[in-house]
C-alpha cells in the first residue's frame, strides 16, 4: 500500500468512527415529550422546570433511569419515564447533553 491509499484509509476511518457523535445530537422522537416543560432545547423558561441544555449525558441518564424505576420520585417525570427504554434514556440524555444553554 502507498502512502496515498494508507492516507485515504486513515481518512475514511477516521470520518466513521466519530459518525455516531454527530448523530447523538439528532432530536430524538421521545424529546417531543419533554418541550411542554423543558423548553424545544431543554432550556425551560419556567424556574420550577429544570434546564436540560448542557447538563452531563450521564446525570441526565441516571436522572430519567431513577425517575422511571422509582428511585427518584417526581408526580409528573415519574409517569413520562416510565415507559422509556434504557436506550431511549440514552439517546435523550445525549442530545440534552450537547445542547447550548440560553
Amino acid at each position: 500500500m502507498n502512502l496515498r491509499t494508507a492516507s485515504a484509509v486513515v481518512g475514511l476511518m477516521t470520518a466513521f468512527s466519530f459518525a455516531p457523535l454527530t448523530l447523538a445530537a439528532d432530536k430524538p422522537a421521545k424529546a417531543q415529550t419533554c418541550v411542554g416543560c423543558h423548553g424545544p432545547n431543554g432550556n425551560s423558561l419556567v424556574p420550577t422546570y429544570p434546564k436540560l441544555a448542557g447538563q452531563h449525558a450521564a446525570y441526565l441518564e441516571q436522572s430519567l433511569k431513577d425517575f422511571r424505576d422509582g428511585h427518584r420520585k417526581n408526580a409528573t417525570m415519574e409517569p413520562f419515564a416510565k415507559g422509556l427504554t434504557d436506550e431511549e434514556i440514552k439517546a435523550l440524555a445525549e442530545y440534552y447533553a450537547a445542547q447550548s444553554q440560553s
